[in-house]
């Protein structure tokens, strides 16, 4: 007697096996898919957290870059008798030798901006704060002071590290004396930044005063984020 399988059964795991074959295929094409998506989004969080490791490092250096230029800035004005001198308007106005002479810089970032430009917003950023509506005729009127890169103040220490360094300098509004180009209290404000790759920007501002004796005092710091 034959044992072979009537051709119901043979037609039915003939279809059994070609579903097999077929949700074998779709699971492995599904495997695929999902380990390629799962690639991907390694690959997105490996390129994201070297994106924001590289922005918080590019940011530090521009707060270091900026405390730097302060600290080159309160140097220079130690050594002028006559801070009248660096607070009356431009071009009279005395300068820093931390100074590359262009009135345009070109940014780590690649992108030109000029010195003007930048000395505008720094004063429309202290009207908003501490202009007319607080100080009247008084109001700090921002003068550029310093501006270089940073290579030209630490050039060995500074090696691969791209910062473009501004300083401004203005009377204290608090004088009094109705002139922002007249310094009569012995006090003024100094204003550093400092400007990086991928738009890092760090500033740092400080009061100083001048004592009876000439020695220079800060009298308050902060950092501006």
């Amino acid at each position: 007697m034959s044992c072979a399988p009537s051709p119901d059964i043979a037609a039915t795991t003939a279809r059994w096996v070609q579903a097999e074959r077929g949700a074998a295929v779709v699971i492995a094409l599904l495997l695929t898919i999902l380990l390629a998506l799962l690639g991907a989004g390694l690959l997105t969080l490996a390129n994201t957290e070297s994106l924001i490791a590289a922005s918080y490092r590019q940011g530090q250096e521009a707060a270091y870059g900026a405390e730097a230029a302060l600290e080159r800035a309160l140097a220079d004005l130690a050594n002028v008798a006559d801070w009248n001198a660096v607070l009356v308007a431009p071009p009279a106005n005395l300068m820093s030798t931390f100074d590359d002479g262009v009135a345009s810089v070109r940014l780590p970032d690649g992108s030109m901006v000029s010195l003007g430009t930048l000395t505008a917003q720094r004063q429309r950023e202290s009207d908003d704060l501490a202009g007319p509506a607080v100080y009247r005729a008084d109001s700090p009127r921002w003068r550029l002071f310093a501006h270089a890169p940073i290579q030209d103040l630490v050039p060995a220490p500074a090696a691969g590290v791209a910062l473009y360094l501004i300083v401004w300098v203005a009377d204290d509004g608090a004088d009094g004396d109705g002139d922002p180009e007249r310094d009569t209290n012995g006090r003024v404000h100094v204003h550093a930044e400092a400007l990086g790759g991928s738009g890092a920007r760090r500033a740092v501002e400080a009061a100083i005063e001048r004592s009876a004796n000439g020695v220079i005092r800060m009298i308050n710091w902060r950092r501006f984020p």
